[in-house]
């Protein structure tokens, strides 16, 4: 006899939602909204995983969803701190620029 697997599209999507998280960081806010759409995501299914225990084989997709997750949300973060520091810099800069030629 066969066991039927149950399916857990919410580990899936956030598998999928975390892999798109860490391309997408780079590009900033982008990569944040992915990456903590993944991260709930992934949270609903470890608790349906919970819930249902015939769900367990996507336990696997629901972990690398929530790993993937905070990386391209942590990278998002960093793209985007480093973005406003250099536009920071830039027109600090271009404003000294202009007081010097008066």
């Amino acid at each position: 006899m066969s066991e039927e697997k149950s399916s857990n599209g919410m580990a899936t999507a956030s598998l999928i939602l975390g892999i798109v998280s860490i391309v997408t960081g780079f590009f900033g806010w982008i990569g944040i909204i992915c990456g903590l759409l993944a991260i709930i995501f992934a949270v609903v299914a470890k608790n349906k995983i919970k819930a249902n225990p015939s769900m367990a084989h996507t336990s696997g997709s629901a972990t690398g969803g929530l790993i993937t997750g905070i990386i391209g949300m942590l990278i998002g973060i960093a793209i985007t701190v480093i973005a406003i520091m250099f536009v920071s810099a830039v027109v600090g800069g271009m404003d000294e620029a202009v007081r010097n030629m008066r």
